[in-house]
Order: C-alpha cells, then structure tokens, then sequence
C-alpha cells in the first residue's frame, strides 16, 4: 500500500469529525493525515449479553443505558469518531436488536448500522462487517472492536491505535491489542509475546491462551503476557484473506457476495446464512495464524471487558467517581 501526502488529501482528513480531539498525538496524527486509504473500523454490537442480564434485563449489555448514561456502544462510537467519521464506521448489529438503534438509523448521525441475519458466530460477524468495507475501499485499513468494553481512557485507547497504523506502512501484519493485566484472571483470554519489539510498541505474537487456569494465569503474568481485547487493526484484504486460510467455506459466501452490486447484498446474506457454520474468529481463525503482532496498552488506560456483574459495578463507580470530579472542576472554574 502507497501513503500520500498530498495537500488535498490532507485537508480531507483534516475535516475528520472531531479530528482535533487527537491533533495532541503528535506524529501519529500526521500519519493519519497522510494515508492514501482511510482509516475505517468495524464494531461488533451483534451479542447478546446474556451473562449480564441479571443487571441489564432484556436489553443487551452493549444497549443497556445506566441512569439515562450513554450506552457502552455509544461510548465506543465517541471514541472513534476522531480516527473514524459515521461514514467509515460499520455497526454489526443483529436484525433482532433493531429497536435499540432504530433512532441512530433515523437520524442517520452514529454509523452505518449493517443487520446481521442470525448469530454464526464471531468469524462470520467479523466477516460480515468487512463487506461493506471492501466493498466501498478494497484497500482500506480496518479497526474492529468489540461494542461492550469499558475504557477509561480514550485518549490512550486512540494513542495505541494510531500507532498500530504506523507499524502498518513498514508490514502486512495483523495487529492485536492487548492491555497490560494487574491481575491473574482466569475468565480473560491471554496474548503471549516474543521477547523484542518488532517497532515502536509493537512485538510478535507467541502464542494465545484461552480463560486458562489459576496456576496458569498466575505464571502467565509473571512471564509479562497481556490480556487479549480483542482489538485489531489490518488491512482489509489481509483479514480476509487469513479467513478465506482457515475457514474457506464460510469466506466463499462473502467472497461471492463482494461480486454482486452493493444494493444485492443484504438479501443475498440474508439468503445465505441459513446455510452458515458457526465459527469463533479468535479459535478458528487468529490462534493458528502465524506473524501475527501485538500491541500493549498501559494499565493505566483501565481497560475492562465488564463480563460480570461485578466488574461493571466497579465501571459504573468508577465513571460516576469521574462524572463526579468534573462536575465539581466545571463549577469551581
């Protein structure tokens, strides 16, 4: 992939919704500012949170809105919207969950919502998700995160992310995030990395480790590995191409789907998932992948999945604790 530094190109960019928020970056920004192929992320909101429904009711986790706050996928939404505008953001909902974005597909402010037909598992929602992707931008590179994760900061969180771009104008590699762990979880998925950096805040990956025992995890956080985010930054075509590797069935139906005109899609899809094998993108596909790359995020950032209920009592706390302080700051100034 070639990097342009027109001027045009620039001011393009420079029109990013909230670009400024992230000008402090430094040189990152720049990089943004110079990519011929823009930036787009995908976020995964197709889940249906059932391990917390005894805090969230029959609302998922990811819509669940605590005390009129803003639901964690809205919050994830804020905090891409200065690496990526509505228009280069895709939200994988499923077609069951449409009442609780049928205002953002209203006012057509948020992102362009896609209504995954059925659940087949993670690789075909992440494949799903890349299609309106590759189909506007074959080279295009992509971030994918889940929609239900908490992060304190965002400024990091965007940091990390212009980083792991950075690494991509020297490589092909697919990089995962993971967070530096203050605790042997045993119910987190764990990244295990190679001893040097490959460049700056990016290193190999070694090898993953699924919800592994306590044993396990206590010597897992000793050895330096990191909680896995599930978050990714690759081109495109890259992701595509790793899944056409390992699950070549279920990459054929979107391969064919990319052939037809864009306005054929949503029923071809919704046509062809019933025929669908369900597969888990990190088992099936990222694990026995090779040259793979990792990037930490400090602890600091506090990150969280919010997978139980006490954890997000934590979160919830926390993010009043903050809401607190700077209602406090607001009204001394």
């Amino acid at each position: 992939m070639r990097f342009a530094t027109s001027k045009r190109r620039c001011c393009e960019l420079g029109q990013y919704s909230g670009i400024k928020q992230v000008a402090r970056l430094g040189s990152a920004s720049a990089l943004l500012a110079g990519m011929q192929s823009y930036l787009w992320s995908v976020v995964l909101a197709a889940g249906s949170g059932r391990r917390l429904a005894s805090v969230t009711g029959s609302t998922p986790k990811q819509f669940w809105r605590p005390s009129g706050h803003e639901s964690l996928v809205e919050q994830t939404l804020t905090r891409l919207s200065p690496l990526c505008p509505a228009d280069r953001t895709v939200t994988v909902v499923a077609d069951s969950q449409r009442e609780h974005v049928q205002d953002w597909v209203a006012a057509g402010t948020r992102a362009r919502v896609v209504f995954q037909p059925d659940d087949r598992g993670t690789a075909a929602g992440v494949l799903f998700g890349l299609v309106p992707v590759l189909s506007a931008d074959p080279e295009a590179v992509v971030l994918i995160t889940p929609s239900d994760h908490g992060v304190g900061s965002d400024d990091a969180f965007r940091r990390g992310i212009l980083e792991a771009v950075a690494h991509l104008q020297h490589t092909d590699s697919i990089v995962l995030f993971g967070v530096e762990p203050s605790a042997a979880q045993t119910d987190y998925g764990w990244i295990t990395l190679a001893p040097s950096e490959v460049s700056a805040g990016v290193r190999s990956v070694a090898g993953f480790v699924e919800k592994p025992p306590a044993p396990t995890a206590r010597r897992l956080l000793s050895a330096g590995a990191v909680w896995n985010t599930m978050v990714i930054v690759a081109r495109a075509r890259t992701l595509f191409r790793l899944c056409r590797e390992r699950l070549p069935d279920l990459t054929r139906v979107f391969a064919d789907c990319l052939t037809l005109p864009p306005g054929s899609h949503e029923a071809f899809l919704a046509e062809q998932y019933r025929h669908l094998g369900a597969y888990d993108f990190s088992r099936d596909v990222l694990a026995p992948a090779q040259k793979l790359s990792a990037y930490m995020w400090p602890a600091s950032m506090g990150w969280s999945d919010l997978g139980t209920p006490e954890r997000l009592a934590r979160w919830l706390e926390a993010r009043s604790m903050q809401d607190t302080r700077l209602e406090h700051a607001s009204i001394a100034s």
